[in-house]
């Protein structure tokens, strides 16, 4: 099978925030995240920029009931997004990444000889 890069046109634009370790006042790390300066931003259509999809599934049913569904008017998310990451840049589980309509969390990472699939889940 060919792994094609996806057309810009399809490409959404993204930005990326990464988890940071802190201790609070009783000496507990907790994770936080700097949601007003992104760690990474890409443009809709640029190189760096993701074909967020529908999760896919090995089972008979094809498609999982969450990620995009096709309406009349367009691709409307709903909670669990897929995604082919083919450069470097340093994504970890945890991770935070915005998108147009909302927030979602990097749920896994998987390495391919390609590239990296993401797997998303909406939290915001």
């Amino acid at each position: 099978m060919l792994m094609r890069n996806t057309p810009s046109p399809w490409r959404r634009g993204f930005a990326l925030h990464r988890r940071r370790l802190v201790e609070d006042e009783l000496g507990e790390q907790q994770a936080v995240y700097d949601m007003e300066h992104p760690d990474f931003t890409a443009q809709d259509g640029s190189e760096q920029a993701v074909c967020w999809q529908s999760v896919q599934s090995w089972q008979n049913s094809g498609r999982l009931t969450s990620g995009w569904r096709h309406r009349n008017q367009g691709d409307v998310p709903s909670g669990v997004l897929e995604g082919r990451l083919r450069y470097a840049l340093e994504v970890s589980p945890f991770d935070r990444i915005v998108l147009e309509n909302g927030v979602y969390e990097v749920r896994s990472v998987q390495l391919w000889p390609s590239h990296r699939k993401l797997l998303l889940q909406q939290i915001g």
